[in-house]
């Protein structure tokens, strides 16, 4: 039991950081002490957090890759509707990526040609 215990860390993210994780440079502050750690699995607790920005729900799919990478696992509890909607969809576009956007190739075309 002292194992799993050691083998587990639960952060809450209101507590350690604030209730609006506003940008990467806040996730920043969480990576740090996260990625020294030799526990396996780490939960971020949501509860309280209100809200979340693309770029930090991004870092936090950076940091939950990297984990997965090593062996390791982070996961993410107790995330109201809109947070987990914007993990959500950042994953969807880390997923399917835009792969080019349409070129726009102008041509030079007499006007007498169109009448």
């Amino acid at each position: 039991m002292t194992d799993m215990i050691k083998s587990l860390k639960v952060i809450k993210i209101a507590e350690v950081l604030a209730p609006i994780m506003s940008s990467r440079d806040v996730v920043d502050k969480l990576l740090a002490p996260i990625r020294k750690t030799e526990i396996q699995s780490v939960v971020l607790d949501f509860t309280d957090v209100e809200f979340i920005s693309r770029s930090a729900a991004h870092e936090l799919l950076l940091l939950q890759e990297e984990f997965h990478q090593k062996h390791k696992e982070l996961s993410f509890e107790n995330a109201n509707k809109d947070i987990t909607q914007m993990i959500r969809i950042v994953a969807a576009n880390r997923a399917l990526p835009e792969h080019s956007k349409p070129t726009f190739k102008a041509e030079r075309v007499s006007i007498n040609s169109l009448i």
